[in-house]
């Protein structure tokens, strides 16, 4: 997928895509303030039309936590931080 400037999140798009092991943080539910790291896989990297414009979003699979490896999940790219790349053979 090739980067564009009316694309928010583009900067990333080059940098992630399917098969990367990504992290990302999400807030705990409790009554600290303290966030959880998540762990997944990113199945699919894609341009969605959201909120009046085009906005870079990637679909994973969760390792960690209730639902891990049974849910795929939507995520914004720029709040996605690449862990491995993927090795093509």
């Amino acid at each position: 997928m090739e980067p564009k400037k009316n694309i928010f999140g583009s900067s990333a798009i080059e940098k992630i895509g399917p098969g990367d092991i990504v992290r990302w943080h999400t807030l705990k539910r409790q009554e600290k303030k303290d966030y959880i790291e998540n762990i997944g896989i990113i199945t699919n990297v894609y341009v969605d039309f959201r909120g009046g414009r085009q906005v870079a979003m990637a679909k994973i699979i969760p390792l960690n936590g209730e639902n891990s490896g049974n849910v795929e999940i939507e995520m914004f790219l720029a709040c996605i931080k690449l862990i491995s790349k993927a090795v093509s053979q």
